[in-house]
């Protein structure tokens, strides 16, 4: 009998954690500090670029480093505290991914890897940044760990493009 209480109690916990993880979303931004924010505006680029190209990438090099970004600025977003909270698109980010959406096949695979490249080249300097200064102790730990993640994919990136190019 005490085992069906303590089942039935951790099935109503459990029913309760997604939303009280939506309220905890909804918030974020509100809160995040303002050093923050172009590191996660940066982390929403390369995300929703990443998305796209796991439905629409042709190579498998790019849909297989889609995939490992998409869980990595997820896991970015969490540790600069944002918890999967959406941070807006910067207007020259949003216009990029809108010519993403528009081209297909190989095209696609080359326009995702310059963007990700400027997406990186672009993030390096504010992680790098967040490292040194930061106030936010998980996120100065993420940011300083980021830092050699982004050098690593400069390279699998423009490996990726040089293949492509021929």
């Amino acid at each position: 009998m005490d085992r069906r209480r303590l089942l039935v109690g951790g099935v109503a916990i459990a029913s309760l954690l997604p939303a009280t993880r939506l309220a905890v979303a909804q918030t974020a931004p509100a809160a995040i500090e303002e050093a923050k924010l172009p590191a996660l505006e940066g982390g929403t680029f390369l995300l929703q670029t990443s998305q796209l190209a796991v439905e629409k990438g042709v190579s498998d090099n790019v849909r297989a480093f889609a995939a490992l970004e998409v869980a990595e600025q997820q896991a970015i977003s969490t540790a600069f505290g944002a918890n999967g909270a959406p941070v807006p698109l910067r207007e020259d980010h949003a216009a990029i991914l809108a010519q993403l959406q528009a081209a297909e096949g190989d095209a696609f695979d080359m326009a995702y890897l310059e963007a990700q490249i400027a997406g990186h080249e672009e993030a390096r300097p504010i992680h790098a940044s967040y490292a040194e200064s930061g106030q936010d102790p998980m996120a100065r730990g993420a940011a300083m760990v980021g830092v050699t993640g982004i050098d690593t994919h400069l390279v699998m990136l423009r490996s990726f493009q040089r293949q492509m190019q021929g």
